[in-house]
């Protein structure tokens, strides 16, 4: 389509959408068109946008950048969740490359209802934190990690015990070196095809040894494989069994049930999209009896540093949530029938 002619097919159709939209050249990521609507969001005219490069409208938010960038090379919809990008607002952001006019990326953004969750200085003083740690316990890790190499050394010791250590460290590791994704947002969590009954039951292994507690399994036996970040979903595993043992300590008839199944949505064929997007799900809910939340820090529990315990850190919701997020998921932690539930959904 020649210039003119988009100008007017953008200015008579996508000017009538109720969300900021933004078209972009695939080829540098220039502004093509943004519509009425982006324009009043974002408080500038059309032609303040027009043929700015996207790194020069959001400088600020690497991570939407560079899978911007990622996206241009392939055809389909792709969606971002929670990019900060205006007056501290939360956005989705869905990215529609067409089969047939790839040239382009039409972009539409929608506000979060969590708008305003943090504003960006405090994400910084959280990025600088999670930094400083990183450092620190990586440090003492190598260290650990080269005693138990010495111990092969030795003529006694735990062949098993030692896979352990070794496993564990390297595995804790890597869950550190995560968290630089979680401070800059410039990089995607590494993949694989895992079956979800597992790894839930890997961190089941290793916690319950030490928690005498009873754990009650309601598997869906039929759920497909997964593309999910194995070590990042352990953390958010081990995170959440942990808080289910600490809330039913010393209680009669204390336990935590383990549920999965599969969420049957919808399929939508999109014109001149090879690919219909699929909108099933893979649900798990852990459950437990313990003391509870009180109802009023619902909204508060994943925020950085929040916390009721005594030796509680603040960190940990707020890292299972980001990594949920990061696989296109999502969180939610409810009071029923006097006990907590946590339901996790990853699309399929």
């Amino acid at each position: 389509m020649g210039n003119d002619k988009d100008s007017d097919f953008y200015k008579n159709i996508l000017d009538l959408v109720p969300e900021p939209i933004l078209v972009l050249e695939v080829k540098d990521l220039s502004v093509r068109y943004v519509n009425l609507e982006f324009q009043i969001q974002f408080e500038k005219s059309s032609s303040f946008f027009k043929k700015k490069k996207i790194d020069q409208i959001f400088n600020q938010n690497s991570f939407l950048i560079s899978n911007l960038k990622k996206m241009s090379k392939k055809t389909g919809m792709f969606l971002i969740k929670e990019a900060a990008l205006f007056k501290n607002f939360s956005y989705e952001v869905r990215c529609i490359v067409n089969e047939t006019y790839n040239d382009q990326i039409l972009m539409v953004f929608k506000k979060s209802t969590k708008s305003q969750f943090f504003n960006q200085d405090q994400f910084i003083i959280f990025d600088e934190t999670f930094s400083i740690l990183s450092h620190e316990i990586n440090n003492p890790l190598s260290s650990i990690k080269m005693a138990s190499q010495l111990i092969l050394k030795s003529k006694k010791y735990d062949e098993e015990l030692h896979k352990i250590v070794i496993n564990e460290t390297e595995r804790i590791s890597k869950i550190f070196k995560s968290l630089s994704y979680i401070n800059t947002k410039n990089s995607l969590l590494d993949g694989s095809n895992e079956n979800i009954h597992e790894i839930i039951r890997y961190s089941v292994f290793r916690l319950k040894e030490k928690n005498i507690i009873k754990i009650i399994e309601d598997f869906d036996p039929s759920l497909p494989m997964i593309r999910i970040d194995k070590n990042a979903m352990v953390q958010v595993f081990d995170n959440l069994l942990l808080n289910s043992i600490d809330a039913t300590a010393n209680k009669d008839n204390a336990y935590i049930k383990l549920s999965t199944k599969f969420l049957y949505g919808q399929s939508i064929k999109i014109p001149n999209l090879k690919n219909q997007i699929k909108k099933n799900y893979l649900q798990i809910i852990f459950e437990d009896n313990g003391i509870g939340i009180n109802p009023n820090d619902l909204d508060k529990i994943f925020i950085p540093f929040f916390t009721k315990k005594k030796k509680g850190s603040g960190i940990g919701l707020f890292l299972v949530k980001k990594i949920i997020d990061y696989h296109n998921g999502e969180i939610s932690i409810k009071i029923e029938d006097n006990c907590t539930k946590v339901y996790i959904k990853l699309p399929l």
